[in-house]
């Protein structure tokens, strides 16, 4: 059996969606290729700001660590063997400074890391009753969002989808946040699809990190589904070079 490797994780892939708490999670992570992957959660530290002006995400990290070190649960920072993030489809500015807070931290301690699709966050937690497969849906603009299904537990690579998209996904119901476009919750209607509010949960990342493997911090990259609006504006205003 493997040993836990001791693992940060970082949510704030969506930090102003309405089911967001954005925030770090620390904890014992197994990995069994055999028998499955076991997680001991050892504390959580949400952020107490998301305002861009006002970053909280490092000093949330140390509030998280010296808990976690008062409580005798950890002793060096080197433990940390992994640091997962979040890393979307979500909000391009919350999505860059948990992915270079995470390189950073993880290059300092030579730790590897993990890259979680926020999709794989949401659908932790979604309840058991819910009908499956489902879709989560997220970083909604315009007429479209970014669609993810999940079908036997697995999640099928993201997808941008209107409404005319929403039947192929042969779903029985969405997980999306109030920014979904009117057109498609109307469509959604229309067929009869359950929707329900999605869930960022610090915990819930550090759990869906224990099924992917880590790799080299430097590979680690934002999953946009589309092209950033600051990229798209910036290539208007000064061409494609």
């Amino acid at each position: 059996m493997s040993d836990p490797t001791l693992t940060l994780a970082i949510e704030a892939s969506n930090p102003s969606a309405a089911g967001s708490t954005p925030g770090v999670a620390l904890g014992r992570v197994t990995r069994e290729p055999q028998r499955g992957a076991g997680v001991e959660l050892l504390g959580v530290e949400l952020l107490r700001s998301t305002a861009r002006h006002d970053d909280d995400l490092l000093p949330a990290v140390e509030r998280l660590w010296s808990s976690a070190a008062e409580s005798g649960l950890v002793k060096h920072r080197r433990e940390i063997g992994c640091v997962a993030v979040s890393v979307g489809p979500g909000g391009f500015t919350g999505l860059r400074v948990a992915i270079a807070a995470g390189k950073m931290i993880a290059e300092v301690l030579g730790a590897g890391c993990v890259a979680v699709p926020s999709a794989c966050v949401v659908a932790r937690r979604v309840a058991a009753d819910f009908p499956r497969p489902f879709a989560v849906l997220l970083a909604s603009k315009r007429e479209t969002t970014i669609a993810t299904v999940f079908a036997d537990g697995a999640p099928r690579d993201a997808q941008e989808i209107d409404a005319t998209g929403l039947a192929a996904l042969g779903v029985g119901g969405l997980i999306a946040d109030s920014f979904l476009p009117e057109s498609i919750a109307a469509e959604a209607a229309r067929v009869g699809l359950r929707l329900a509010e999605p869930v960022f949960d610090p915990a819930a990342c550090l759990e869906a990190s224990a099924d992917l493997p880590p790799v080299d911090p430097a590979s680690l990259a934002a999953i946009y589904g589309r092209e950033p609006e600051a990229v798209r504006k910036w290539r208007e205003l000064h061409g494609s070079a």
